[in-house]
This record gives structure tokens, sequence and C-alpha cells, in this order.
């Protein structure tokens, strides 16, 4: 009767131990192809409105692989796919306008980031530039990126890597249509991402 708490008991109090064991250096992680781990990935937008407040959403549906090279970096690389539809915002009646009359998502169901070339900036930091697709025009971003850290998954053994990243995009930019609305927000848009990667097996 008591076996299954005792089991219980063990496992959290070895878990921190466990999640102590993951590393900020770029350099124990081992090299090779990683995929994106949807579920702990979050792509955030925010833009200014009416110059009062911030107002932010994101996308919910997110699919990218990597190549990681800790030693040198200029040799990793990364793509990424947005599913533009799965816009999210607090407004139902918002994320229609969005998809319909703004991302156009019927003729451009999807943006994509492909790097083009990685540039250590610190120990854990480095710009990752590439060609951002968005609403059919190609433009070239740099996320500034942090390694949040890497570590083996406690129950599967698989190897984890996080990251955060920014930047700053103009709207203007990618030739979105005309609405009425327009007037109401900023030009830039701030675009924050964490992610979560899991080394292919």
């Amino acid at each position: 009767m008591f076996v299954r708490p005792l089991l219980i008991a063990a496992a959290l109090a070895a878990a921190p131990a466990a999640f102590a064991a993951a590393s900020k250096n770029p350099l124990s992680a081992p090299t090779g192809k990683y995929t994106l781990d949807p579920d702990h990935t979050l792509v955030t937008f925010c833009i200014t409105h009416m110059g009062v407040s911030t107002y932010c959403g994101r996308f919910n549906t997110i699919s990218g692989t990597a190549v990681f090279n800790g030693s040198q970096p200029g040799k990793s690389s990364v793509k990424v796919t947005i599913d533009t539809a799965s816009v999210d915002t607090t407004s139902d009646k918002l994320d229609g306008i969005l998809r319909d009359a703004f991302f156009e998502t019927a003729k451009f169901p999807t943006a994509t980031f492909e790097s083009t070339s990685i540039k250590k900036t610190g120990d854990d930091a480095a710009d990752i530039t590439g060609k951002l697709t968005l609403h059919g025009v190609t433009k070239p971003v740099t996320l500034r990126t942090t390694f949040n850290g890497g570590r083996e998954h406690p129950i599967n053994g698989q190897y984890l890597l996080g990251f955060s990243a920014a930047t700053t995009l103009k709207h203007a930019d990618f030739a979105f249509p005309d609405v009425t609305w327009g007037v109401f927000v900023g030009d830039e848009v701030s675009l924050t991402i964490a992610v979560e990667m899991r080394a292919d097996q």
C-alpha cells in the first residue's frame, strides 16, 4: 500500500538533482541534427496599440529542424516553418481578421525562416541571420539568440537544447494589405521566440 507513495516521493526528491544537470556550455552539447519540439516552443509577437499599450499574440503551430555545432557555430543551421493560420490573440474576432484580411493565409499559409549565417557574440549568445519569408515576401532578418542550456531528458535519454531569440520587424516590409485599423498600431513588431529542440535518434 505504501510502495507507490514511496516511489513518487523518491522521484520528486531526485528531480532537482536531475534538472541541475543542464549545462549552459554549448561545447557540452552533442553535435548533430535536432528537431523542434512544438509542445515546448513559443513564437510571440507584440505591437503598440494607440500609442498607449502593447498588444501581443502568438502562433500555435510551428515546426523546424537544426544542425547544432557548439564548437563551430558557423557550421550550425536552422530552418523553421510557422502555420500563419494558427495565429492566436485574446480576441477570436481579431484572429479571424488577421487570418483572412491581413496574413491572407489562403494564399500564404506559412512563414519560414532559414539561416544563412551564425556569428558568435558571447559564450552563450549568437546572431543568427537568415531569410524570413512572410506574406510572400523574403527579407533578411537577424535573431539575437541565447543558448539557454542543454541536457539529457531524464526519461527518454534524448538530448535537449533550449534557445531564446528576439528581433524587430517592420510590417510594412512584407506587403500586407491596407487595413482600416492599421493607423492605430505601431510601425514595428517585436518578435520573441522560445525554442526547445530534441536530438534526432
